[in-house]
C-alpha cells in the first residue's frame, strides 16, 4: 500500500480536505474538520495511517481529472464514480444514463445511493448527474451550489 496522505487545499468551492495515495485522490471532504474524511479512509485502508501533509498537487494540475484512488469500494460505486468523472464540465447526466455507461441499465436508483456515498466531491463532480424528472435533485441538500456550479461550468 502506498502512503496515504492528507490536508487542506483550495478548490472551485472553497476550501476543502483532500486525502491521497501514490494512486490518487482518495477521498474529499467540505467538512470543517478532516476527521469524517479520516474515519472513511480507515475503512477503506486498514492500519495505513494517514499522515498530515502538503497535498493536491494532482488536484491543483487537474481539477476534476484528476486520478482517482478508489480502492476499497464496490465495483458499482468504483464504476459509477469513473464514469461521473468523465462527465464533461458543464455537461449533465442523468442517473438512469449513468447506470447504463456502466452496464447497469434501469440501475439508477443504484447509481444515485452510489453518488449519494461518493465521498470524491468535487474530483468526482456529481454537481453533474441530475434526476429524469426534472434535472435537478436534492444533492447533499445544496441544490443551490450545483446550479452555480453547472452555470459557472457553462459560460
Amino acid at each position: 500500500m502506498s502512503s496515504l496522505r492528507f490536508g487542506r487545499v483550495e478548490s472551485p468551492i472553497g476550501p476543502i480536505w483532500v486525502g491521497e495515495t501514490d494512486a490518487g485522490v482518495a477521498a474529499c471532504s467540505r467538512a470543517d474538520s478532516p476527521e469524517p474524511m479520516l474515519a472513511g479512509l480507515s475503512r477503506r485502508f486498514p492500519g495505513v495511517e494517514p499522515v498530515a501533509a502538503d497535498v493536491g498537487a494532482a488536484w491543483a494540475k487537474e481539477g476534476s481529472r484528476a486520478p482517482l484512488d478508489l480502492r476499497g469500494f464496490s465495483a458499482f460505486d468504483a464504476a459509477v464514480y469513473r464514469a461521473v468523472a468523465a462527465i464533461p464540465a458543464g455537461e449533465t447526466l442523468t442517473y438512469g444514463d449513468v447506470a447504463a455507461l456502466v452496464g447497469a441499465p434501469g440501475a439508477g436508483r443504484a447509481a444515485g445511493g452510489a453518488m449519494a456515498r461518493c465521498p470524491l466531491f468535487p474530483a468526482v463532480p456529481c454537481h453533474r448527474v441530475v434526476r429524469a424528472s426534472d434535472g435537478w435533485s436534492g444533492w447533499g441538500g445544496d441544490v443551490g451550489l450545483k446550479r452555480r456550479l453547472l452555470a459557472a461550468e457553462r459560460r
